[in-house]
């Protein structure tokens, strides 16, 4: 059965090529770098890229480049309107994504307040997928838990 994977884009967004790229490719930081060395290798796991400004987005979306949101990723703040809006557009996406692909298992590796985003999107999992959150304070051994859940998805 399928697995699903959610990371966070990142503040780190290449300016270079002007024309659009992959979202894999245009997003330059920790996770997405780690994303880009398994992506062609996970074996029946489809993945999301949780963007700011693009909502949820597949890695081989073409995206344009765009200011950083927010600066400093570990201090990123929306406010309740601009959390409000994401939700009207990831929680439909999610939603619609579920109700076409069946996951046994979802992982997510999403910052807390990147994860304000898509709060809520648990309502829409059926109850035999399990969701594993990425474990860990900071990014450091969030990390490598995911880099150890990709590795197990690439045997």
């Amino acid at each position: 059965m399928k697995k699903l994977l959610i990371v966070s884009s990142s503040s780190r967004i290449l300016k270079e090529p002007k024309e659009p790229v992959q979202a894999v490719k245009r997003f330059d930081g920790i996770m997405i770098r780690s994303i880009r060395n398994y992506v062609n290798r996970l074996k029946s796991v489809d993945v999301l890229i949780l963007s700011p400004v693009y909502g949820l987005i597949p890695p081989e979306k073409k995206i344009p480049y765009h200011e950083p949101i927010g600066g400093s990723w570990p201090k990123i703040e929306f406010s309740k309107t601009q959390i409000r809006i994401a939700q009207k557009v990831n929680l439909p996406t999610i939603r619609n994504i579920l109700s076409q692909q069946k996951y046994n298992e979802i992982y997510v590796n999403v910052g807390k307040t990147m994860l304000r985003l898509i709060e809520g999107f648990d309502q829409f999992v059926p109850k035999t997928t399990k969701i594993i959150y990425a474990k860990g304070k900071g990014i450091g051994p969030k990390m490598a838990h995911m880099k150890k859940w990709m590795e197990q998805q690439t045997r």
